[in-house]
Formats: structure tokens, C-alpha cells, sequence
């Protein structure tokens, strides 16, 4: 049974049930809520992707890639004809020169994929946006303590020292040495730069957590690599078995803190994307995929978005589909796109939402 979107359906109607409207930034109101939640479970035969209206895969793949990788410029996006991010950077890039130079978006992208100096000025989006906060979380200190740690980068200066956090790797290192940890954090919210970016983090703040597999739960993915197999009848050496054939031990579970969700666009975009991050981090510590839970404040529907989401409520939803792992990637950072697949994916027609920049 299709539980994603009858899940999303259920935030869309308390919305449109109890949302009270506002004015925002962008000049188009909406109707909102504060303080969801939302379950999915990551299960790459039965992907947390929506059926109820399609969904463009390549740009989830692609944008997720662009993170992991600590980028902040649009030029990778580009080039792979991945457009969610093309209105902030053109808007960054008006804000700052006037619309008399360049007209039009569509010439602004043209020179970001054929001039090089162009995009790496103009194609940057600025510090505070994801990938920079992922990889690159800036801080000043003057203790030198954790200068030279695998996860730190730091620059001595005469009073203090400038320093970038990994954090992402932090993350990984903590799973694989002390999975049990309650400190397992990326933040993409810097109180800084989120003033200097194109676009402040909407998907601010993740958390890891992991817990132990049962010894049945460990046994079924056995047999569902190998098939029906003859297991010895002590659980001492069941377990000897299992780990001679690196089954995996234990669940990884993601939560996401959301300050803004555009439930229309940003929230499908954002379901599939961390559920993939805790499948493909979960393969590289050989981990298996579990719950993504998604915590949301200001949760909303532009009110130019309501018909359309009215209509996606009176479609059935359909089977979810398979995604593919490539399973000799063993680092998160070796992902390429061709190593992620969408398989089986069966979808109604796409809704024409319009962007509030």
C-alpha cells in the first residue's frame, strides 16, 4: 500500500482544513500551519517518491550530488539542465546589477553554461547555502585544539584561527565508530550568512540515529540477498554466519528540521532527497535504510497553488517505485548520477506550479 502520499495528502488537507493566511516576502500569500510532522519509511523497493503528480527524479539526484559535494554554484546544475536553482541565482544577479544588462533568465543561464568566469562569479549562490554548511561550516577560535582534525580545516592567523567543520564526514565517522551517538547533526543554519546568501537553508537542520537490528530482521536480509538458506540451529553461530557475510547490524533513521516548506514544489522535492541521503549513507556504513521523519514550522500553500493541489487530491495513488544503489560505491562522496537509478516509477501527469522568488 502507497502510504507517501496519502501521508502528504493528509498535511495538504490539515492545511487546507485549518491554514490561516499570510503575507510573506515573495509577494503571493499563503495559508499555513506550524508544528508538522511526517513519517515515511525509506525502502528502496518502495521509494518515498510521489505518484499523485510526477516528479522530476534527475533534479533530486542531481541537486542532492550538488550538496554532497560542498557546491554552491549553480554552473554543476546547469550543466546537467537541472533549472530549481536558475530564479535565486538571476535574482541575486539583477539585485546586484539591474535587469538593463541582461534581460532575461534564460540569456543570464545561457552565459553561466558557456562563460567560465561568468558563472564562478555569477553563478555562486554564497556561503550560507547547503553545500557550503554541509562540507565547509565556517567558525573563528582562538584554541587551536582542533586545527589538524580530519574533519576541521584550519588557516592560523596572528590573534585567532579560521576554521571550517566537515560536517558531513563528522556524521559518517561517528556512525561507523560510535553509532549510538545523539550527536550526529548537520546544520545548514548559520546565523551569518543566512543574511548573505541567495536563499536562507528552508531544510535547515538533520539528525542521525541508529538502532539495532533483531537478529530475525538480520536473518531476513540475508535471505533476501542469497535466498531460503540452511542456518545453523545455535544463535551463537547464526550470528558468526551473519557477520561472516556483512549483514548489516543496525537501522539508520533521519529526522529533518524544516523552518519553511513550500508544500506544493519544496516538500516532494525534500521527502525524496533525504530519504535517498539515508539510503545511500546508510549503504556506505553498511547500514540498513529506516525512518525519514520530517518536522516542519512554517508549513504553507501558496495560494496560487491551491487548484493544483486540489486536483492531485482526487487522484489514486499508484505503486511506489524501486531505486537502484549502485552497490560497489562504498563512500558517500563517490556517487556519480549513472550509480542512482529510479526503477518501476508509475506517476500521474505533472501540475504546473509557478515559483514565488
Amino acid at each position: 500500500m502507497n502510504k507517501v502520499d496519502t501521508e502528504y495528502f493528509r498535511i495538504v488537507n490539515d492545511i487546507l482544513t485549518n491554514g490561516k493566511l499570510k503575507k510573506n516576502r515573495t509577494g503571493v500569500d499563503t495559508i499555513g500551519i506550524f508544528g508538522a510532522q511526517a513519517k515515511y519509511n525509506v525502502d528502496l523497493n518502495a521509494f518515498p517518491l510521489l505518484t499523485t503528480k510526477k516528479v522530476h527524479w534527475p533534479a533530486i539526484v542531481h541537486e542532492l550530488l550538488w550538496f554532497i559535494k560542498g557546491d554552491t554554484n549553480i554552473k554543476y546544475l546547469v550543466d546537467n539542465n537541472i533549472r530549481i536553482w536558475n530564479e535565486w541565482a538571476y535574482k541575486r544577479y539583477v539585485d546586484k546589477c539591474g535587469a538593463e544588462v541582461i534581460n532575461t533568465q534564460d540569456e543570464f543561464i545561457q552565459k553561466i553554461k558557456n562563460d567560465a568566469e561568468f558563472a564562478k562569479k555569477w553563478g555562486e549562490l554564497g556561503e550560507g547555502t547547503y553545500g557550503g554548511m554541509w562540507r565547509n561550516f565556517p567558525f573563528y577560535t582562538q584554541d587551536n585544539e582542533f586545527v589538524g582534525s580530519s574533519t576541521v580545516k584550519g588557516v592560523s592567523a596572528e590573534y585567532w584561527t579560521f576554521g571550517q567543520v566537515d560536517q558531513l564526514q563528522k556524521v559518517i565517522n561517528n556512525l561507523k565508530t560510535n553509532p549510538d551517538d545523539r550527536r550526529m547533526i548537520v546544520s545548514a543554519w548559520h546565523p551569518y550568512w543566512v543574511d548573505h546568501c541567495a536563499l536562507p537553508p528552508c531544510h535547515c537542520l538533520f539528525h542521525f540515529h541508529t538502532e539495532e537490528l533483531t537478529l530475525e530482521e538480520r536473518i531476513d536480509i540475508l535471505q533476501k540477498q542469497v535466498g531460503p538458506v540452511n542456518l545453523p540451529k545455535s544463535d551463537v553461530w547464526i550470528i558468526q554466519k551473519l557477520n561472516e557475510d556483512n549483514i548489516p547490524t543496525r537501522r539508520l533513521n533521519c529526522l529533518l528540521y524544516q523552518r519553511s516548506v513550500d508544500t506544493a514544489l519544496g516538500k516532494p522535492f525534500n521527502i525524496a532527497s533525504y530519504a535517498l541521503l539515508t539510503a545511500m549513507i546508510a549503504q556506505t556504513v553498511n547500514m540498513v535504510p529506516g525512518m525519514f521523519t520530517h518536522s516542519m514550522g512554517d508549513t504553507h500553500i501558496y495560494v496560487n497553488h491551491i487548484d493544483g493541489l486540489k486536483l492531485q487530491l482526487t487522484r489514486e495513488p499508484k505503486k511506489l517505485p524501486r531505486v537502484w544503489l549502485n552497490p560497489e560505491v562504498k563512500s558517500l562522496f563517490d556517487f556519480k548520477y549513472d550509480d542512482i537509478k529510479l526503477l518501476d516509477y508509475e506517476f500521474h501527469s505533472t501540475i504546473k506550479f509557478d515559483v514565488a522568488v
